[in-house]
């Protein structure tokens, strides 16, 4: 019979030993460093330690904390002297001098600053070049790491064509001795693609070194693979003209509608745009915008957006009419009291407040002039939820689930009228959401 659970008395996360230790309330995991590579867990519902393999980013880019701020120097305080006129008999003089103070003790150090600590420790005890190669990709690095550790040979390819070293780490699944026998750096990428049940091609090898590591994710990933495998020749011809396959391009590849909207030269501006490397903006401007245009029905409504520009013309002028429909229904329904489910991450008030009221959807899109609106049906459905970011700046937040039990992520984070929200906002949203992840 196997033992029981003890769950741990409270969250957390240690570095010791070579060992990163992850304690939550319902699991504890256990994540050896460079060179043993080694993930156990055990749980209420599995009690023994059993082999896993870490889904979420276990490698970061590091970041160097800020530095605090040295306390002011005071001054020793000045003995004090008998008042003028009176005698000083000395009684004084005779007592020991009082004991220093104790040292104060350090300060605990908060559940995200623990998490940053253990896992800087963690990327620490990598080599340098591997941790390197591992850190731009977001999410499921541990196939990753493993390939790397057990045939050193494909470090060359990670540096040289990182999507096509994670696509070969992924197939291969961290099987140690598979990695170990087909010694797969040693191959060429061309090759390397025909094993994989791709075009052995240069054109092919070309395509995926223009994928950028942080555009690749558990979402996107199978449906990425699709794509290039069996590309029609429209495909083709459009991802052969980019200068890089980014999140933002990615991502509206894989959506149909927004796909089809999308201009040759509206793709390359989403390519050449360093604020869609890392989170797709673009793709939620096309398909809002061709999702108003069908609620209200617009008459000649435009259907492929040439360019950047042209796009957001559009969807200023239709956002507008939109608006003004939404109030008249705002105002219909103000006393139907209809309330949504509880957020799945906990307000903060006065700084990121959860909208649960359509009619709260509808105010918020009216002050900072977007669509957040028309998302009512899927935040009724329990598949997004929409916060008003207050501070540091103003903002409308968005987060989804791609999967059940998975961390909620941030889908998209605005300022007025559909600007990127500011870097100090974007932190302090990130770490809003980390408290409540295990991700790095």
């Amino acid at each position: 019979m196997p033992d029981a659970f003890t769950p741990p008395a409270e969250p957390g996360f240690r570095f010791s030993d070579g060992k990163l230790r992850i304690f939550q309330g319902d699991a504890v995991m256990v994540i050896t460093a460079w060179p043993e590579l080694a993930a156990v867990r055990k749980s209420a519902e599995r009690p023994r330690w059993e082999p896993f393999h870490p889904a979420f980013r276990l490698v970061s880019p590091y970041r160097p904390a800020a530095a605090a701020r040295p306390a002011r120097r005071q001054r020793p305080a000045r003995p004090e002297s008998p008042p003028e006129g009176q005698l000083g008999f000395g009684f004084a003089d005779e007592l020991p001098p009082p004991p220093p103070p104790a040292p104060p003790k350090p300060p605990r150090l908060t559940l995200p600053q623990q998490r940053k600590k253990a896992f800087d420790s963690f990327r620490f005890a990598l080599p340098k070049e591997v941790a390197q190669a591992v850190e731009p990709f977001p999410s499921d690095q541990w196939p990753l790491l493993m390939m790397l550790r057990h045939d050193p040979s494909t470090l060359d390819l990670a540096r040289s064509n990182p999507a096509l070293a994670y696509l070969l780490a992924l197939k291969l699944n961290a099987d140690v001795a598979l990695i170990a026998a087909l010694k797969c750096g040693t191959l060429r990428q061309r090759e390397i693609l025909g094993c994989l049940d791709f075009p052995d091609t240069n054109g092919a090898v070309n395509l995926f070194r223009k994928i950028q590591p942080a555009s690749v994710n558990g979402d996107n990933w199978s449906r990425l693979l699709h794509l290039l495998r069996h590309p029609d020749a429209a495909a083709r011809q459009r991802l052969a003209h980019l200068p890089a396959i980014n999140t933002g391009v990615v991502e509206i590849l894989l959506h149909p509608a927004a796909s089809a909207a999308a201009g040759v030269r509206l793709l390359e501006q989403v390519a050449s745009d360093a604020a869609e490397s890392h989170r797709a903006r673009t793709v939620h401007l096309i398909a809002n915008t061709l999702t108003l245009q069908d609620i209200l029905q617009v008459r000649n409504a435009v259907r492929v957006f040439p360019d950047r520009e042209r796009l957001e013309e559009v969807h200023a002028l239709t956002l507008a009419a939109y608006q003004e429909r939404q109030l008249r229904i705002a105002v219909a329904r103000r006393d139907a009291r209809q309330y949504f489910r509880v957020p799945p991450i906990p307000p903060v008030s006065g700084e990121i407040e959860a909208l649960t009221t359509p009619d709260e959807l509808v105010a918020e899109g009216d002050i900072m002039g977007n669509c957040v609106a028309s998302y009512a049906s899927r935040v009724a459905g329990g598949h997004t939820y929409i916060y008003r970011v207050l501070k540091p700046d103003r903002a409308t937040l968005s987060i989804v689930q791609s999967a059940s039990g998975a961390p909620w992520r941030i889908s998209e984070l605005e300022g007025r009228f559909n600007t990127p929200a500011s870097e100090r906002t974007e932190r302090a949203v990130a770490e809003w959401l980390r408290r409540y992840q295990i991700g790095a």
